[in-house]
């Protein structure tokens, strides 16, 4: 079924005869820039496969099925919470009377809008813990890249074709087998890339082997991130959850429910009908951003302040909470940074006193 097996950088690449060509340059695994345009390319990709292809593989009993893809999954709980958030107030809106009608609208815009919030604090604030790290120590746990592997054979019989898979995946995802192959084959990295880890951790510079001095403080250096990251970013989904939950919001919740549509008229063209209505949508998206650009600063104001009415610990809830989240991501970014380098100076002590006797065992 297999005609050749090629093991080269820890990958087994599949073919179909011994004389097919080695895959091109684009179908090997390798390190992508970092940039939002890699992340948000990343995560589509990762959150599109998780919904469809993953699901499906594990459902059939595939051998290709592996931990990557069912950790990838977890987003799916995580978007069936959060339309059951969104929709538990809104969708039963009907059947209540007017006045509880209203008073559950309210309740289901902030909580849709908390979701949304959860999401956006809980992403936006990993840079706060591993761009600090990146420039501190010169290791970025978020270095994306493209996984490519060849699956295993699901078909019997000598037609069986295999084709390349692709992951996406970060180079620092696992501590103990993050992928040197692929730092040392980018020619962006290579050397030089330990080199200046070296320099940053106070290991010096000119090493015999900076891959191996380095590695068991970049190990460090990717364990405590990542707790650092974890706790910061749920602190500051909270920080998101406590904005949607001010009271500062009702005015874009009024601009979005009362804006109007243009109506065409009767004698209008049908191109006069469909630019009119473009420009109407453009003029609501505009009024819709700056509703929520005011209410924002509303509800950060209140947040910080308290809300009219509020008294006791109440008032400062939220104060304290942001003043919580800061302090912990602040406290977590220096522990990294301590830590690896302390790490260096140790590492780089002379142990040995050359003008005291010593004996070697």
């Amino acid at each position: 079924m297999i005609k050749s097996i090629s093991l080269s950088d820890n990958k087994i690449n599949f073919r179909q005869n011994a004389e097919s060509e080695k895959p091109q340059a684009d179908e090997e695994s390798r390190i992508l820039p970092d940039s939002v345009g890699t992340r948000i390319s990343q995560k589509f990709d990762k959150t599109v496969s998780a919904l469809t292809e993953y699901p499906v593989k594990g459902l059939k009993g595939d051998v290709n099925s592996d931990f990557y893809e069912f950790l990838s999954m977890g987003i799916i709980p995580y978007l069936a919470g959060s339309a059951m958030f969104m929709g538990l107030f809104n969708l039963v809106n009907k059947h209540l009377d007017p006045k509880s009608r209203i008073l559950a609208a309210d309740k289901g815009k902030k909580m849709a809008l908390g979701v949304v919030l959860y999401g956006v604090g809980k992403t936006l604030s990993n840079d706060l813990v591993t761009r600090p790290v990146a420039l501190a120590t010169g290791v970025d746990i978020d270095m994306p890249y493209r996984n490519v592997y060849y699956p295993l054979p699901t078909k019997s019989g000598a037609q069986a074709e295999i084709f390349p898979q692709h992951q996406q995946r970060k180079v620092y995802d696992s501590s103990e087998f993050f992928r040197k192959d692929l730092i040392a084959k980018d020619p962006n990295y290579g050397t030089q890339y330990y080199d200046k880890i070296a320099r940053k951790l106070g290991l010096g510079e000119d090493l015999n082997d900076p891959v191996t001095e380095t590695t068991p403080i970049i190990q460090n250096i990717i364990s405590t991130t990542k707790t650092a990251k974890t706790l910061s970013s749920y602190a500051w989904a909270g920080v998101g959850v406590g904005l949607a939950l001010q009271n500062s919001w009702s005015d874009f919740f009024n601009t979005i429910s009362n804006r109007r549509k243009h109506i065409p008229l009767a004698n209008e063209s049908f191109v006069s009908k469909i630019g009119s209505k473009l420009s109407n949508m453009g003029k609501n998206s505009v009024d819709i951003t700056k509703s929520f650009g005011k209410s924002f600063i509303k509800a950060c104001k209140s947040y910080w302040k308290g809300e009219e009415g509020t008294k006791g610990y109440m008032k400062h809830a939220g104060k304290a909470w942001l003043i919580f989240t800061s302090a912990l991501t602040v406290l977590s970014v220096a522990n990294v940074i301590y830590r690896a380098k302390q790490m260096g100076k140790l590492q780089n002590k002379d142990l040995i006193d050359p003008n005291k006797e010593s004996t070697v065992i």
